[in-house]
């Protein structure tokens, strides 16, 4: 008898298992459609289970989609602006570092720089240096067509003179001449220029049309010459051309 009441009992308990085991579907949809709006506590407790499993999900979705899903875009912009600012602070740590370094070196151009400044005349002596041009031109053996003073341009530290220089002659006059300007006593630099062949011929070695802009400077401390000066200038030119 006792055997048979164990029996009996584990068969039972099995059949309650496997009753809470099966799942129907249909009567849980079933279960939905019969609800007691008014009286939530009649509700079936897998209703139950399933309105506040989505509830919090909402909410969940809810509190990331707003103030969280916020948070990480500010997240990601302060991250951002860290690496700039510790890219900043790296170079501006190197450069306290080197901060003596660096004063030192302003110095000596500094002083560089007002040695060159002093080295500049005072005064534009145009017709002076034209009358060394000329010079420099008829030791070169080539020919002037024209020599153009044109108008300064004035700097914040200097004033530029700008000369234009079109002549007639060979690679090598041209190469004497250029050298020429160099060696004189005046500061001249020497900038676009153009070397052009007017007739080319294989007979005789062809003579060149060389157009050259040119530079001097001076010190804005003085004003410049009047305009007597530079009509002399400007009249230099035409005698040294007559001249050759």
């Amino acid at each position: 008898m006792k055997l048979t009441r164990k029996k009996t009992l584990i068969k039972t308990k099995k059949t309650a298992l496997k009753s809470k085991k099966q799942f129907d579907l249909n009567e849980f949809r079933r279960s939905f459609e019969s609800l007691d709006a008014e009286n939530y506590g009649s509700w079936p407790l897998p209703v139950k289970v399933t309105v506040i499993s989505f509830i919090i999900a909402l909410i969940a979705a809810i509190s990331w989609a707003l103030p969280i899903s916020s948070k990480i875009d500010e997240i990601t912009a302060a991250e951002s602006q860290q690496q700039t600012l510790l890219d900043s602070y790296r170079e501006k740590e190197s450069r306290a570092r080197h901060l003596k370094a660096y004063q030192a070196q302003v110095i000596q151009m500094e002083t560089e720089f007002n040695t060159l400044l002093d080295q500049l005349p005072k005064d534009t002596r145009v017709s002076e240096l034209v009358e060394g041009i000329n010079m420099t031109g008829v030791g070169s053996n080539i020919r002037f067509q024209d020599i153009s003073v044109e108008p300064e341009i004035e700097n914040e530290f200097f004033i530029e003179q700008p000369i234009r220089i079109a002549a007639l002659g060979e690679y090598h006059q041209f190469g004497s001449f250029i050298s020429g300007l160099a060696a004189l006593p005046r500061i001249i630099t020497m900038h676009d220029f153009e070397v052009s062949n007017p007739q080319p011929t294989l007979d005789v070695l062809p003579e060149l049309n060389l157009v050259l802009q040119t530079k001097t400077y001076r010190s804005k401390e003085a004003a410049p010459e009047g305009d007597e000066t530079v009509a002399t200038a400007e009249a230099a030119p035409t005698d040294a051309a007559g001249g050759n």
